[in-house]
């Protein structure tokens, strides 16, 4: 008994210190959007996880490349949607929007997910996930909107909150193609592979955007956030949710990342002075209640089968 509520303990440590990276994510991308480029921060954070990862995903590269030149085309799929896109987006939507409103639409992968399973796997749609999808898409309506229903053409529509939408989007696809892992496949090999394609594919416009004449304008910050990035938001942050899942579970370790927005909201009234308003209070609960709602049936209807 005394081993195995150690191991929950640990799990629930474990994902909320990934989701505490993650929630990171948004302040970062808030506060140096004027000083790194979108592609920039993408790269720089890309590339520096690749050193890490490199030395210890390295022989089984080399020993299943077959498998995973087999499957190319899944791989830069992941790689498109979860390293390319996804993160991306994020740094070009802090150039428009604050971080608690791209932590809160950041929510909406999981209802994003629902619908692709739900087109692509032909999975059924439960009334209660079509209800949590409503209730979300209420809470997102009122934060992009500050509330303000009925003066929609008074409103100041803002491109960032369609690009957090849009990289929600990418998350859900690219969760979507893990459901095509095979078991035997380490994720630290899949993910070493991913980079290195995401990398592959950010260099190029890293490269014509940023050519190395440029590099010299990098400041000592401009290294450490990549650094930082590299280390603990796509490396550290993905081992430790990947070892909460298999302690304590899909369905709880799920609930803990609703709680990023928790960490954005509150990191960026201390450390931006960013003031949170009523409508993204609501908006964000909003989101969060109906997003756990959609989960939690599609957990209740995977259990049933």
């Amino acid at each position: 008994m005394f081993i195995s509520d150690k191991q929950t303990l640990s799990g629930y440590l474990l994902a909320l210190t990934a989701v505490f990276f993650w929630s990171l994510n948004v302040l970062i991308a808030q506060h140096f959007a004027t000083d790194l480029t979108p592609v920039e921060f993408a790269f720089g954070r890309w590339f520096f996880a690749l050193l890490i990862l490199l030395p210890f995903a390295w022989k089984n590269l080399i020993a299943q490349k077959d498998f995973l030149l087999k499957h190319g085309i899944w791989i830069i799929g992941l790689a498109l949607s979860g390293i390319v896109l996804d993160n991306t987006l994020i740094y070009l939507a802090g150039h428009t929007i604050d971080a608690v409103n791209m932590s809160l639409l950041n929510l909406l992968g999981p209802v994003f997910l629902v619908i692709l399973s739900a087109v692509f796997l032909k999975t059924p749609v439960q009334i209660g996930q079509i209800i949590g999808i409503l209730i979300a898409l209420l809470g997102v309506f009122t934060i992009i909107t500050k509330g303000h229903w009925g003066d929609l053409g008074g409103i100041p529509w803002k491109s960032g909150d369609f690009w957090m939408l849009l990289n929600a989007f990418c998350f859900a696809v690219y969760s979507f193609l893990q459901y095509k892992r095979p078991p035997d496949l380490p994720q630290t090999t899949l993910l070493c592979a991913t980079v290195i394609i995401g990398v592959l594919i950010l260099a190029p416009f890293f490269f014509s955007l940023t050519p190395p004449t440029e590099w010299k304008h990098f400041s000592m910050t401009d290294y450490s956030i990549f650094i930082y990035l590299g280390i603990f938001n796509s490396v550290l942050a993905y081992l430790a949710w990947n070892n909460a899942l298999s302690r304590i579970g899909t369905v709880k370790t799920g609930i803990i990342y609703y709680l990023q927005p928790v960490f954005s909201m509150s990191g960026a009234a201390l450390l931006l002075g960013t003031t949170i308003g009523w409508p993204q209070i609501i908006g964000g609960l909003a989101v969060i209640a109906g997003v756990y709602i959609v989960s939690r049936h599609q957990t209740t209807a995977s259990q049933k089968k």
